[in-house]
């Protein structure tokens, strides 16, 4: 059975936990050509890792409802199947790439769903879900002996474009066996694994991780316009806070968002459900989370004036009008 994780007990997460490995891998670099995995949800980080995957010689299968997505993906030389089920029954190997927990479980138990197949794969869960829905997701599976891990992503320059580089991060929870049998596909589109303790401990760690971002990003961009409206470089002003105690994923995006920013490649609507997670999570544990919970509300508010799908960095559009001035220097109306 998976290790599970009780709320009480979510501050042995952060705790001494079982020996990590953080350190550069070769270990899928031999004996997978052929390997067959699926992945489930072909979107911005799915498809990127099915392609790093194809070019290594992996046999991939997959399924997403965004027919789209299945055109993209088969474009790229995925075999595309008719339903989760249908993928798992064919893999060594599954991978979710998901936007949310319910989202999961429909694929696990609904109609078409993973559970209906004769196959037990070792399912490795890519989405920022919520640590309880895992824990009962996994749960339910291991009572058929398929096996499960949360495996959430991060990484310096975000998640799909740091695939094709390798140098994607993942945070890790579930039991020790099965995080060294999926270490050799895992390793092919990360630098560093984090094991972080047991089933759900991964997607905790990536929540404070989102929130610590959100909450320094907003604090940066306003940074940002106030030198901007006082004349200063904004650039300039980047490359004092990269080399201070003000340094920050955030800072180092400074040159990337003058004249026009470029784009962060992660939905708003994601940053802010992973957010409510985090603020959800705080609550019931009963830890404060002052900061977190102000950025959420800021970030729903964000979501209805610029959409689900605005890029994370569009939120500078909100805080430019309130400014009154464009991350340039010149005004805003």
């Amino acid at each position: 059975m998976p290790q599970v994780l009780g709320l009480a007990d979510v501050r042995l997460t952060l705790g001494p936990v079982p020996p990590r490995d953080d350190s550069l891998t070769d270990q899928g670099s031999h004996g997978l050509a052929g390997y067959r995995v699926g992945i489930i949800g072909l979107g911005q980080v799915g498809g990127a890792v099915a392609k790093l995957l194809l070019g290594d010689g992996l046999e991939v299968y997959g399924y997403d409802i965004d027919p789209e997505q299945c055109n993209a993906a088969a474009g790229m030389g995925v075999t595309i199947c008719d339903s989760p089920r249908q993928v798992n029954d064919r893999v060594e190997l599954l991978l979710l790439s998901l936007p949310q927990s319910d989202v999961v479980r429909e694929v696990c138990f609904g109609e078409t769903g993973i559970h209906a197949s004769d196959q037990r794969p070792l399912v490795v869960d890519l989405t920022s879900g919520y640590p309880t829905d895992s824990r009962e997701i996994a749960a339910r599976l291991a009572q058929s002996g398929q096996p499960y891990i949360d495996a959430a992503i991060t990484g310096l320059t975000g998640g799909a474009r740091a695939v094709p580089e390798r140098i994607l991060t993942l945070i890790v929870g579930g039991e020790t066996d099965h995080i060294t049998r999926a270490r050799p596909v895992l390793s092919r589109f990360s630098s560093h694994i984090y094991h972080v303790g047991p089933l759900g401990a991964g997607q905790i760690v990536k929540m404070i991780n989102n929130m610590v971002c959100a909450v320094v990003g907003i604090g940066t961009l306003e940074g940002f316009l106030l030198a901007a409206k006082h004349g200063i470089n904004v650039q300039r002003a980047a490359e004092v806070l990269a080399k201070g105690t003000g340094n920050s994923i955030w800072a180092n995006m400074g040159p990337a968002l003058v004249p026009d920013p470029k784009p962060g490649g992660f939905y708003l609507g994601l940053m802010a459900k992973d957010l409510r997670q985090m603020s959800r999570l705080a609550m019931e544990t009963e830890i404060s989370n002052l900061l977190g919970d102000l950025t959420h509300h800021l970030y729903e508010l964000m979501v209805r004036e610029l959409g689900y799908s605005a890029d994370v960095i569009d939120q500078i559009r909100v805080f430019q009008k309130w400014a009154g001035v464009r991350i340039d220097g010149t005004p805003c109306p």
